[in-house]
């Protein structure tokens, strides 16, 4: 084992860790869905910063992003979807409407695990926490 090595994608920093769940049909083979946002974490509205999701045959059209920390403090983040080419930030398209808006818990635990679950077409939020 590693003896310095903190658990990948670990932090001892308190704060939320969250994780996006997106259901979107709309991609093209060589595409897939990213989520940019409020938030430095999650691109602070830049698009080449914005946080890529993932999907298989299994779980399409549901498409899944890694957790991602956030520090304590705001408890809103707002977000949009967009599509893109795989592993490039260049030719995005942004999802249509208004900033989504997902309601954070502000429990500042590193024991809270926040899931925001949306759809392409659909203007709701859901947003689910639970202790890990």
């Amino acid at each position: 084992g590693a003896a310095n090595g903190a658990p990948k994608g670990a932090t001892t920093a308190p704060g939320l860790r969250i994780r996006f769940s997106v259901k979107c049909s709309k991609t093209s083979p060589g595409e897939q869905v990213y989520v940019v946002g409020s938030l430095p974490a999650v691109g602070a509205w830049d698009p080449a910063k914005a946080v890529p999701c993932g999907t298989s045959a299994k779980t399409f059209p549901t498409w899944t992003s890694v957790f991602i920390p956030l520090t304590p403090g705001p408890t809103k983040l707002e977000f949009k979807l967009l599509i893109g080419p795989e592993g490039s930030a260049t030719g995005m398209r942004w999802e249509p409407g208004d900033n989504r808006v997902a309601e954070l818990p502000d429990e500042a635990s590193d024991k809270v695990v926040v899931d925001v679950s949306c759809s392409w077409e659909s203007r709701e939020v859901g947003v689910s926490g639970r202790h890990e």
